[in-house]
Parts: C-alpha cells; sequence; structure tokens
C-alpha cells in the first residue's frame, strides 16, 4: 500500500501543450487591431478622395490606357499613398493629447497610435517616408530626371511641417494654407501627371492651382469643427487666429476664386486635347467644355452648400452651439470625394473622348 502510494504521488501531469488555433486566433486579432489603428491614423476614409484623385489625374496626363501599366506611374501612385499616409500619421502623432479632447472621432486617433506603439509609429512613419523616397529616386531614374525628387523633397517638406515641431506651419498664420494646399492639393498632383505624362503644361499648373485654391477653401471647414478645442488648448488654427466667421468667409472665397482657376485651367486643357484630335465625343472644344462645366458643379455642391451652412450658423448661433451644429453636418472626406469625383467623369470624357483609350 504504501509502495501504491508513492507511485501515485510520482505520476506527474503531462505538459499543456499551447492551442495553435487559439494562437493563431490571438495573433490575427491583434493583427486586425493594428491594421485598424493604421487606417485610422493614417486617415483611410480619405481613400475615397484620393482613389478618384489618381484616376483624374491619370485620364488628364495620359494618352493610352497602355500608360497605366508603366513602371514609373505604378510606382508614383505608390509614392501618392505614402506620402499622403505619412502626411496624416505625423499630424496623428504630434495631436495625441489635443485629439484625445475632441468629442468627433479624431478621439480615437491616439488610442490607435499606442495601438501601434509609440516607438513602433515613428519607426513606420520613417520607413515610409525612406521607401516613398526610394521609390522616387527610380523614377527620377527611369525618366532621366530630377523633378520628381524635387516634387518630392518639397511636398514632404511642407507635409511634414505643417504637422510636426519646430516648424508647425498649422499654428504659423499664413503658413497654413501654404503648407497645406502645397502639401495636399498641388505638389501630390503635380507629382503623378509628371509621372505620367512626362511634363507640366500651363494650363495643367493653372488647373491645378485652381484645385488647390479651392480644395483649401473645402478644408477650412475641417478646421472650424475643431474651434473649441483649438482655442482651449491654445492651437492657433485659422479658425481661433482670424475667428470662426471670418475663416469660413476665406473658405468660401478660396472656393469661388479656385473654382474659376480651376475652370479656366480646364477649359485650356480642353482646348488643347480638342487641338490634338479635332473633336471631343464628336463635340467642338465649347460644347465639351459646356457639357463639363455643370458636372463639375455638381460634385462641389455637397461642400459649397455644407460650407454655406457653416457660415450661416456663424452668424445666427452662439459660438458653442454653432460648432456643434458644424460638428452634426461636416463629412469632411466625403464632401472633398464628391468634388474629385465631378472631376474625374469630366477628365474620364475627356480622355475616352478623345480617342485615348
Amino acid at each position: 500500500m504504501p509502495q501504491q502510494i508513492s507511485i501515485r504521488r510520482g505520476l506527474s501531469r503531462p505538459p499543456v501543450l499551447p492551442d495553435r488555433r487559439a494562437t493563431a486566433r490571438a495573433l490575427r486579432m491583434k493583427a486586425a487591431e493594428v491594421l485598424r489603428a493604421y487606417l485610422w491614423t493614417s486617415r483611410g476614409e480619405y481613400l475615397a478622395a484620393e482613389v478618384p484623385a489618381l484616376f483624374t489625374l491619370f485620364f488628364l496626363g495620359a494618352t493610352s490606357l497602355d500608360r497605366f501599366l508603366a513602371p514609373e506611374v505604378l510606382e508614383g501612385m505608390a509614392v501618392f499613398v505614402l506620402l499622403f499616409f505619412f502626411g496624416f500619421m505625423a499630424n496623428a502623432y504630434t495631436d495625441q493629447e489635443i485629439d484625445s479632447r475632441y468629442t468627433i472621432f479624431k478621439n480615437r486617433l491616439p488610442g490607435a497610435v499606442r495601438t501601434i506603439g509609440q516607438r513602433n509609429f515613428r519607426i513606420l512613419m520613417a520607413l515610409q517616408v525612406a521607401a516613398a523616397f526610394a521609390l522616387t529616386a527610380h523614377i527620377s531614374y527611369l525618366m532621366s530626371s530630377w523633378i520628381p525628387l524635387a516634387l518630392a523633397a518639397v511636398g514632404t517638406f511642407f507635409g511634414a511641417g505643417y504637422s510636426l515641431p519646430p516648424l508647425h506651419f498649422k499654428v504659423r498664420g499664413w503658413l497654413h494654407p501654404v503648407s497645406l494646399s502645397v502639401s495636399i492639393f498641388f505638389i501630390p498632383p503635380a507629382f503623378i501627371v509628371y509621372t505620367i505624362a512626362g511634363s507640366l503644361s500651363p494650363e495643367m499648373l493653372l488647373f491645378l492651382a485652381g484645385v488647390s485654391v479651392l480644395h483649401y477653401g473645402i478644408e477650412i471647414a475641417n478646421q472650424a469643427i475643431d474651434y473649441n478645442e483649438d482655442l482651449a488648448a491654445g492651437v492657433r488654427s485659422p479658425p481661433v487666429r482670424w475667428g470662426l466667421k471670418n475663416s469660413l468667409v476665406l473658405g468660401l472665397a478660396c472656393v469661388v476664386a479656385g473654382g474659376l482657376l480651376e475652370l479656366s485651367g480646364m477649359f485650356l486643357l480642353v482646348l488643347a486635347r480638342a487641338g490634338a484630335v479635332g473633336t471631343l465625343l464628336g463635340l467642338p472644344a465649347w460644347q465639351f467644355f459646356a457639357l463639363a462645366v455643370p458636372i463639375v458643379l455638381s460634385g462641389y455642391a455637397l461642400p459649397v452648400r455644407g460650407l454655406w451652412r457653416m457660415y450661416r450658423a456663424s452668424l445666427t448661433r452662439p459660438v458653442a452651439e454653432a460648432t456643434m451644429y458644424m460638428k452634426r453636418i461636416c463629412t469632411y472626406s466625403l464632401w472633398q470625394a464628391s468634388g474629385i469625383l465631378g472631376l474625374m467623369v469630366v477628365a474620364g470624357l475627356l480622355f475616352f473622348g478623345s480617342g485615348s483609350a
């Protein structure tokens, strides 16, 4: 009996093996969480505007669908996305403290940064910039031109300087519109068009200047909804520096002025394309342009109406109530996408109507 007891005591439990399926499931969940955090901080919702923008620029710059498969074009589009994502991530990283105070979706951004990890986040930003410039160097080599590298360098300088200290252009008065419009609305489209067309014509530069001014005007709405939090934190954004009402007036003025420049550039682009092929969709250039204008205006109807409603609220409501109303109605990424979709339709008609396909 004692011997039997000792034998039982000597028995050991078999080792508990990890459940591989549970481990794999946990890894998948963690990867999905990190991916969601990455898309949050890189503002994946703006892909609804960025993808149509790429198609618009391709239709305006290319003369054949085959051009889409050119290495410099595909690499240029990758650079476009990498640097756009970097700019949004830099803003999310530097604004963690103030973003946590917002009552809108931005309050999720600090948690998304923490999910990835502060150090990992910095490494990820650096890797994206390094990859973008490696691709750009290859594009410059393929095209035997220094212009792609110069455009990427200028765009990155203003994009990083907008958010990152010590430059922090976003709180430096008129450097806010300069840095934001250059780094988001002018340089990236110019970079893409150059990789596609191999040049930047005067009419294209006029068109892109109009786009940058107009879309900066829409951007003012995005600044206005942060007015209360920026004011409390001492962040001298345009609405805080110039006043909520005045900044919205500036936004509307930019939409009008930019729209006139944009349509002027588009008219010259239509003339240039029609001069090469004769007619567009079987129409003379002026008739095609007359068809294009209402399409473009219909795309911008959504953001213009929204900006106008925000301006009216700044006149008729107390500031706190007005900003809460603005947060409810401002769907900024959709406003930008709406305007670009109108341009994409016209650019597509111009491309296919000239027999470029």
